[in-house]
């Protein structure tokens, strides 16, 4: 892998962990507040972003011990 793929990729990652950390409790707090369920929701969508950052990191890190 060349350098700059290598930076690429770090700058993906680094900027998709707080996207979907702030995706998900947007998201949350959206249909929390159509739903009227209140502000636990926001709390509920920010850690499934949470999770899904992580998920993410975890296919990257596999991709990477492939090539």
């Amino acid at each position: 892998m060349s350098k700059s793929r290598g930076w690429a990729q770090a700058v993906t990652l680094g900027i998709m962990f707080p996207a979907l950390l702030v995706a998900g409790y947007l998201l949350g707090k959206w249909i929390g507040r159509w739903l009227g369920l209140g502000e636990w929701t926001a709390t509920l969508g920010g850690a499934i972003g949470v999770v899904g950052a992580f998920i993410e990191l975890f296919r990257w890190s596999v991709r990477q011990e492939g090539e």
